[in-house]
């Protein structure tokens, strides 16, 4: 038997690997929770997890193991942890500019935004629901980059809200002036 495999089954290294495996499922955990929330990309909320760990001290991976629980438990604490997540969370949402040229004359009709916001929300409520899961994210993250290329946005986050006022102004009656 070789030196590794002595190391690999000792109880410190079954640790080790038990510790890495969390580890690893809790930013799976958490980047769906946060990709669903903002809504953003897979590789937004990574980033957003990281901004959030370095303003509260703390790695990445305990960021997302703190995050995982919290969205898990759906407890809402003033942790140092959770109020730099919101804050991490609200701050990508705010940094949301629209692509150069974008204007409400380029959007599709109402139907087809209706219809990608319809699978849109439907893909951040299955992957709120089970958001470890890599095929409900990799949906999440292709809906929501089809809404990006159809109202001109660069971020989910402004490419929902686009969408959504356009269909609503849609549905307003016309007013003619006087």
């Amino acid at each position: 038997m070789g030196r590794e495999a002595v190391h690999a089954s000792s109880p410190a290294a079954g640790g080790a690997v038990h510790e890495a495996l969390t580890a690893q499922a809790a930013l799976a955990r958490a980047t769906g929770m946060v990709m669903a929330l903002v809504p953003c990309t897979a590789e937004t909320a990574r980033r957003i997890l990281l901004e959030a760990a370095r303003a509260a001290g703390t790695t990445r991976e305990h960021m997302s193991l703190a995050a995982a629980a919290m969205l898990r438990s759906g407890t809402r604490t003033d942790s140092p942890l959770q109020q730099s997540l919101r804050s991490a969370m609200a701050h990508a949402q705010a940094l949301t500019d629209p692509l150069p040229g974008a204007t409400a004359a380029m959007l599709p009709g109402a139907s087809v935004l209706r219809r990608h916001l319809n699978h849109l929300r439907a893909a951040r409520r299955r992957t709120m629901d089970a958001p470890e899961d890599p095929a409900l994210r990799a949906e999440l993250e292709d809906a929501g980059y089809s809404l990006c290329l159809l109202t001109g946005q660069r971020s989910v986050h402004r490419a929902l809200l686009t969408a959504e006022q356009a269909v609503a102004t849609q549905r307003l009656p016309s007013v003619e002036p006087n």
